[in-house]
């Protein structure tokens, strides 16, 4: 438990004036969370200080999920997709895919 000088010391540290009233509730709520924050602690590593608290397992593996990066032509991933997408566009000139104009030059 985290004593009355203690905090009296931060009060000050903070330029906090605390009635006896405050100091002692604050004595409990901080005590209270130095308590919590050690279960928690305990739990993560795996001490059996705590019953009831068993060991806390990680959220996500640790491994790396990225592929690996290789070169690659910009044709590899459109290969055998390219009748689907003229199929796609509505107006074809030649080999081309018309679209709408969407940029205007200024007079």
């Amino acid at each position: 438990m985290i004593s009355k000088e203690e905090i009296k010391n931060l009060a000050e540290l903070a330029r906090l004036q605390l009635t006896d009233e405050e100091t002692t509730g604050l004595q409990r709520d901080i005590s209270n969370i130095l308590e919590y924050v050690r279960q928690v602690s305990a739990a993560s590593q795996g001490d059996t200080l705590t019953p009831g608290l068993s060991k806390v397992s990680p959220l996500t593996s640790n491994y790396n999920v990225m592929r690996e990066d290789t070169p690659r032509g910009s044709g590899d991933l459109l290969a055998g997709k390219e009748e689907v997408l003229r199929a796609a566009f509505p107006k074809r000139e030649e080999d081309y895919n018309v679209v709408r104009k969407i940029i205007q030059k200024d007079e």
